[in-house]
């Protein structure tokens, strides 16, 4: 196998075809984007559409990213967190992939995936993206599978591992989000509600498409906690806020599906915490890989832990590492995810609740 992508520069020769319109996505600048960074990565990879059918459109396509297919282990799915796309793993990839096969798909309705319009309803938006990494499963023809999520990504999962269990051996919650229940606001100050009122009812990252041509600008001088994760990796860091932007400024239909989750502000409708105590599966394995350094609530993990005695929980704080755990402390999370794949559900006899 060798990889499917090859180095190509990032110019702006689309300008003259996308910034006569407002909204300056473009294809093509995604692909060369995507490709510069994939161009790291040193394990041989492929990158391809899986077609999976009518499940939330009428003919969705996953875009998949696989390495190290030949192997015989338990392979690995990579779940990105919103607003980002497969891309993300850069520095994860190589050593997930030494001794496991890896798979990282673009969820639908983000990156390059297919752009359907989801349901209306909170719970039926949760069941379709479920139900479309299902679909893709069962076309690459993957029996069992560790899956790792990260933010959205990790909400995401646990709702697929509590559906689809029989197809999990173990699941891996990078710094999910959507555990927690909306706090009481009451006491918080006044420009702080009014700033979460406003936050229920727009899109996210509708101020991107708002500003257009200066949308990646505004990624460059808002955002460069993101675009230094990966200073030491991409020569052009330039390149990680064009590949931002572009997963970012095509029809927003997973973003709008993401907005419909949320109770008001930044919490899930149907938070997971007592869902995870009452549902989740008590023989499946389950760490949660925390940065230490995150803004994100981390308290739940220890609930959950108690919750659930008898079955393996492990939870861990990555050092120097921030909601981007992955990325921040990339060394350390993957040895950590190295090591919580050596417990499998199949195993049986592992010990548990790890400390």
């Amino acid at each position: 196998m060798v990889n499917s992508t090859e180095i190509i520069s990032v110019d702006q020769p689309y300008r003259s075809k996308s910034y006569f319109r407002w909204n300056s996505h473009s294809k093509d600048l995604l692909n060369q984007s995507e490709t510069i960074l994939l161009s790291n990565v040193k394990v041989p990879f492929d990158t391809f559409y899986i077609t999976i059918g009518k499940c939330v459109g009428d003919n969705d396509e996953i875009w998949t990213l696989s390495a190290n297919t030949d192997c015989k282990n338990t392979p690995i799915v990579l779940i990105h967190g919103f607003a980002a796309a497969l891309g993300f793993w850069l520095q994860n990839l190589d050593h997930l992939a030494e001794n496991h096969p890896v798979y990282a798909i673009d969820l639908l309705g983000f990156g390059k995936s297919s752009r359907p319009e989801f349901a209306d309803d909170a719970e039926e938006i949760e069941s379709q993206f479920c139900d479309s990494i299902e679909k893709w499963r069962k076309a690459m023809q993957i029996e069992k599978m560790i899956l790792l999520g990260h933010s959205f990504g990790g909400f995401l999962s646990t709702s697929y591992a509590m559906k689809y269990e029989q197809n999990i051996e173990h699941l891996i919650l990078a710094d999910p989000w959507g555990f927690t229940e909306k706090p009481d606001l009451s006491d918080r100050p006044y420009w702080q509600r009014s700033v979460i009122k406003v936050f229920g009812k727009v899109p996210p990252l509708g101020i991107l498409r708002v500003a257009g041509p200066w949308g990646q600008w505004l990624i460059e001088k808002m955002r460069r906690d993101i675009i230094r994760k990966y200073e030491n990796i991409v020569d052009d860091p330039k390149v990680v806020a064009t590949y931002i932007h572009q997963c970012n400024t095509d029809n927003p239909t997973g973003e709008h599906a993401f907005k419909r989750l949320l109770c008001g502000g930044p919490w899930a409708k149907n938070p997971m915490l007592d869902r995870f105590k009452e549902n989740f599966p008590t023989e499946m394995p389950v760490t949660f890989l925390y940065g230490a350094k995150s803004w994100m609530n981390n308290t739940y993990g220890e609930s959950i832990k108690e919750s659930r005695p008898n079955s393996y929980t492990h939870i861990e704080h990555i050092e120097n590492a921030g909601h981007h755990v992955y990325a921040d402390n990339a060394e350390d999370f993957n040895q950590s995810v190295m090591m919580a794949c050596k417990i499998l559900k199949s195993n049986g006899n592992e010990p548990r609740n790890k400390q």
